[in-house]
């Protein structure tokens, strides 16, 4: 194991944090997150507590009542994001990248780091990335909307949402896709358009 990896470990047993694990686990240790689910004496750098009257309580109370470093939360989403930015309590930053189309893909990026990803029909994409947000711990956030067609649907839904957007053209984001190891991440082309939209909107955008 890297030296650089951050480790968080979870110890909730109960099946919504067992889904929401398993859906984020292979992109955070792409990006060097390890989350394992065991209490071992190793140098964890967070850990997640389980829910108290829960067998797993019980078990891990006394050996992590002590320590600083445990998250809380009932809402096992928003635990994972406290320790995906532990320290801090809150992401400085949240930008969204939305690629638009006959379905939108879109990337989720906090302080730079990729922590949300998925494609849903374009009508829907203002209420999935509100319900998004409201998950993730933030200070300030962007949403960017690239120009391909469905931009106009996207763009209705989210200020149906009370999502304000910038609009990055996309006439030249397939060309200019990054070459970098991150990229392979996504399997999916729409989804990696959205991470270009992403990090181009951050730059080079206009209000719309």
């Amino acid at each position: 194991m890297n030296s650089t990896n951050r480790i968080i470990m979870c110890l909730r047993g109960d099946y919504k944090a067992i889904k929401i694990i398993k859906s984020k686990k292979e992109l955070l240790e792409k990006q060097g997150i390890i989350i394992i689910n065991d209490y071992i004496n190793s140098e964890t750098s967070v850990i997640i507590s389980p829910l108290k009257n829960t067998p797993e309580y019980d078990v891990y109370y006394k050996n992590i009542e002590h320590l600083k470093n445990v998250i809380y939360e009932e809402d096992p989403e928003v635990a994972l994001f406290k320790a995906i930015v532990y320290p801090k309590s809150k992401f400085d930053h949240v930008i969204v990248g939305i690629d638009p189309g006959i379905s939108c893909g879109y990337v989720i990026l906090g302080d730079g780091l990729i922590i949300g990803e998925g494609k849903v029909s374009c009508n829907t994409i203002g209420n999935t990335i509100k319900k998004e947000l409201e998950k993730i711990p933030h200070i300030n956030k962007e949403v960017i909307l690239g120009s391909g067609e469905g931009w106009i649907t996207a763009g209705n839904s989210l200020i149906k949402n009370g999502l304000s957007y910038k609009i990055v053209r996309e006439d030249d984001v397939a060309k200019n896709m990054p070459k970098t190891p991150i990229f392979k991440i996504f399997k999916d082309k729409d989804v990696r358009s959205a991470m270009v939209i992403a990090l181009r909107g951050s730059r080079n955008w206009m209000d719309h």
